[in-house]
């Protein structure tokens, strides 16, 4: 199974998710003073710890008068993924339990 065929939450405390198509993270490089570029080494899965790309998708929370978008991050040779609140700056690892049929709830413990 591919990164972007594996599921996705399909709610978010509740309210439901619609999810764009999954984008593969912008490749880096970096520009010398003469002229050469050199590639930027992929950064380190979260998860994993091994140096893999990252694919995207962004997501709307549907809540009457507050809508907003979450961004996840996938890794894509482990498959785990890190959601951030771009409003927020907050960010969450989610698991297995957040995969079910009434979707990703914030942990009150």
């Amino acid at each position: 199974m591919t990164a972007a065929a594996r599921r996705l939450p399909v709610a978010w405390d509740g309210h439901p998710i619609q999810w764009e198509a999954f984008e593969s993270d912008p490749f880096m490089c970096h520009i010398n003073a003469d002229g050469t570029s050199e590639a930027v080494p992929l950064d380190l899965c979260w998860h994993c710890g091994i140096r893999a790309e990252k694919v995207t998708a962004e997501g709307r929370v549907d809540i009457p008068n507050w809508p907003y978008r979450l961004v996840l991050r996938r890794c894509t040779r482990c498959g785990h993924d890190r959601v951030r609140n771009p409003l927020t700056g907050q960010e969450w690892d989610l698991d297995e339990s957040d995969y079910g049929p009434s979707g990703s709830w914030e942990d009150a413990s």
